[in-house]
């Protein structure tokens, strides 16, 4: 049967924030609406159903969830994350019990990964290694063109120790790589650098109000030297993580989403270059190229709607 003109309902259930959107057959969205993510256990139950009751159409034919946290895919259930205090969340039965459509659950990153797979900047490539830099640092892999997941939670790369004495993480280890290169980090470093340069231009973009990444980001784009010093530590960390990755997978190219990201070039050239330096066999090997995702901050629900698609309908 053809679904080609049938929609899908993606929903991106991320650190901060919640996003829904209809998604066609190409991949486009049709439709969208974003808010802040469910603050309690109690109300990821409830909030992320009623904001799909309300994005629901005649042409609406199945439902994919994107969470953050651990996710067991073939049960449909957000095991831990953000935001449910210990408590796992049955999201495909609550989802088709309340609704009446078919519904499949994954991880954030990894629909996240399979959007740039089928429809953005790896399209075309079969090993893929994508890496989120939101909140913390989210990570996909896909073999063969389709999803890994292991037993069921591969690609929790933010969580690899790069630093035993580092930083403790939000996890309760210390020296993750999320703690060295994440938005998180970031707004850390933006902090920093208003700290001990008050009258900097991160403080002025800042304009009295918490500084944050973006502000960072933009000075480091307009070419404070502070920023780009700032940036270049994060990129440093980040090209270590990837080249450890790559020796691991040896994916045929390596997409760089999240906020960070928007400095492009800027960033990704001081992350190519440390990764370079910290490959093993650099020199020896096919040079895995290191891209900005094409998708932006709706790679996430356009994954989950191309997901319930292909599994779906």
């Amino acid at each position: 049967m053809d679904h080609g003109s049938d929609l899908t309902l993606g929903i991106d259930l991320g650190g901060n924030k919640m996003a829904l959107a209809h998604v066609d057959a190409a991949g486009n969205i049709v439709g969208f609406r974003s808010m802040p993510r469910p603050a309690t256990a109690d109300a990821m139950d409830s909030v992320p159903v009623e904001a799909a009751l309300s994005m629901l159409t005649p042409s609406v034919r199945a439902i994919g969830i994107g969470a953050a946290g651990l996710v067991e895919a073939h049960e449909g259930v957000l095991v831990w994350g953000p935001n449910v205090e210990g408590k796992e969340v049955r999201f495909r039965e609550i989802f088709e019990e309340r609704l009446g459509l078919p519904t499949v659950v994954d991880n954030d990153a990894n629909l996240s990964g399979l959007a740039e797979v089928r429809v953005g900047a790896a399209r075309g490539y079969q090993h893929v290694c994508m890496i989120t830099l939101g909140t913390g640092i989210g990570g996909s892999w896909v073999i063969d063109g389709q999803p890994y997941r292991g037993r069921a939670f591969a690609g929790e790369i933010g969580h690899m120790p790069v630093d035993v004495g580092g930083p403790r993480c939000t996890c309760g280890q210390q020296g993750c790589w999320e703690t060295f290169a994440s938005g998180r980090r970031l707004d850390q470093m933006a902090r920093d650098l208003v700290a001990t340069r008050p009258d900097g231009l991160v403080a002025k973009l800042a304009e009295g109000s918490i500084p944050e990444g973006p502000h960072l980001t933009r000075a480091a784009m307009e070419g404070d030297p502070d920023a780009l010093e700032s940036l270049k530590e994060m990129a440093w960390w980040l090209g270590l993580g990837i080249a450890g990755l790559v020796a691991a997978f040896d994916p045929e190219v390596v997409v760089i989403g999240g906020g960070v990201s928007r400095a492009g070039d800027l960033f990704l050239d001081e992350t190519r270059e440390a990764f370079e330096g910290a490959l093993e066999g650099a020199d020896h090997r096919e040079p895995t190229p290191i891209v900005c995702a094409a998708l932006g901050e709706h790679a996430g629900v356009i994954g989950a709607g191309l997901y319930a698609r292909e599994c779906l309908l």
